[in-house]
């Protein structure tokens, strides 16, 4: 044990506490353990590569442990059969035409047929172990409560652990019957680790010293605004280069460390506002950054750098408030009848997509693009956003705060009476151009809904 937590604190630095207060938890193989550990802590803190390097230097053999994304498993038959398939040693493969170990249906086959898979091992306590275990609250409440009471279900030696980004709180299932956990805690990671963990990332041929004091400098700037671990080891990434390019065009030496960052000032600036954000993506800041030099003068350097996400149409909306702006558009433009046509979700989506747009190519006088926009229907509009977003929206935000910010911009024009309280009418008022610059910067191909477009 001692060595893998020497292991497991050179390859993790500031996780050494929850290493070894996760191994006094698991013991030996034949210790008795916790029937659920409930991993949790911020995103970027090292939960997932603690547990998978743990447990993949715990269990060699692999066949004591069942790793499962809550995300991949999104069925409880996808999650039962990988379990079975990890624990039987069983890898789907050509020769056995992709099967798995077994057919597992629902809960009460899972159980018997874990029973009689361990039932011979006795001696040794399995794990199952479901990363982004949020996920889970939306499979329905008895499969949670199931897992955590799998050991005294099967009586088997069985230890379930959950890994999350949210508290055990919004876990714990209304209706009772859930064991209470051991909570292991993972922390955001002070400054010390995280320049620790980031000079890992120094090149090969550049000082580590140099490099950890650029680090430094990068944490001091961004530090107020970003604290994942993961984004600023990749604003790392991206503006080293710019940072260590004077020193190789003879503009200045590595002990000209003041001059260097104010050389590297405008890429700092761009990079807080594009990179960041994820205006652009890490090629096209690769692209256009290396068309400038530090012979340039710094407002060049800017303007070639802010021309990665330059917009025609001048508007800083949120996220969720850009689609918003599309679906009102939609709404304004498409005739409600072909509502269902379009924004239907199922099967049948795409056919009927494709047959919408196939009717309507000809075009014709009357189209809506020449007519101007149409009134429509709050309700409606909000049934076309929450439609063609992907994700489901996030509880903490308002729509219609971000709806009224549209009205008070005049993005949308209100139609109906000032004093009216229901079926609001509204109508949108961004030409064409602007809707597709702003579909372009959410990744959302705004063509494949508009009808009897030209």
């Amino acid at each position: 044990m001692s060595s893998l937590l020497a292991i497991l604190s050179e390859q993790y630095p500031g996780r050494e506490d929850q290493a070894s207060q996760l191994l006094s938890l698991l013991g030996e193989p034949t210790d008795p353990t916790p029937p659920f550990i409930f991993i949790y802590g911020p995103s970027a803190t090292g939960k997932t590569s603690v547990i998978r390097s743990l447990f993949t230097h715990y269990d060699q053999s692999g066949q004591r442990y069942a790793y499962i994304n809550g995300v991949e498993c999104f069925t409880p038959r996808l999650l039962f059969e990988r379990v079975l398939n990890a624990w039987a040693g069983h890898v789907p493969s050509l020769d056995n035409k992709f099967a798995n170990y077994t057919r597992c249906e629902n809960t009460v086959e899972f159980v018997n047929n874990v029973h009689d898979l361990l039932h011979d091992k006795q001696g040794q306590t399995h794990y199952i172990i479901i990363d982004q275990a949020e996920r889970l609250r939306d499979r329905g409440p008895m499969l949670l409560t199931m897992l955590l009471r799998l050991s005294e279900l099967t009586n088997a030696s069985i230890c379930t652990v959950l890994v999350s980004n949210v508290v055990w709180d919004k876990f714990r299932p209304r209706h009772g019957g859930a064991l209470e956990p051991t909570l292991v805690f993972f922390s955001n990671y002070t400054k010390q680790q995280i320049l620790s963990i980031i000079e890992k990332d120094c090149p090969k041929d550049e000082p580590p010293k140099f490099f950890l004091t650029f680090v430094d400098a990068i944490y001091e700037v961004f530090h107020r605004n970003c604290v994942d671990l993961d984004e600023l080891r990749h604003l790392v990434t991206m503006l080293y280069p710019k940072f260590v390019q004077p020193v190789y065009e003879k503009q200045a030496n590595r002990s000209e460390f003041t001059r260097l960052f104010k050389l590297c000032q405008p890429y700092f600036s761009a990079a807080s506002e594009r990179l960041y954000l994820r205006e652009i993506s890490t090629s096209e800041w690769q692209k256009y950054s290396t068309e400038v030099t530090t012979e340039t003068a710094p407002e060049d350097v800017t303007q070639s750098i802010y021309q990665m996400a330059e917009s025609g149409d001048g508007l800083d909306l949120p996220y969720y408030t850009k689609f918003l702006l599309i679906a009102a558009f939609l709404a304004s433009y498409n005739p409600s009848r072909l509502d269902a046509q379009y924004f239907s979700r199922g099967k049948t989506q795409a056919k009927r997509r494709a047959k919408a747009v196939a009717q309507d190519a000809t075009g014709g006088k009357d189209r809506q693009q020449l007519l101007g926009p149409k009134s429509f229907n709050i309700e409606r509009m909000l049934a076309i956003f929450y439609s063609i977003i992907v994700e489901p929206v996030d509880s903490s935000v308002d729509v219609q705060i971000q709806i009224a910010s549209l009205v008070t911009l005049r993005l949308l024009t209100k139609t109906s009476a000032g004093d009216r309280l229901d079926g609001i009418k509204c109508k949108c008022n961004v030409s064409l151009e602007t809707i597709r610059t702003i579909a372009h910067s959410v990744r959302f191909e705004i063509d494949r809904y508009l009808y009897n477009f030209a």
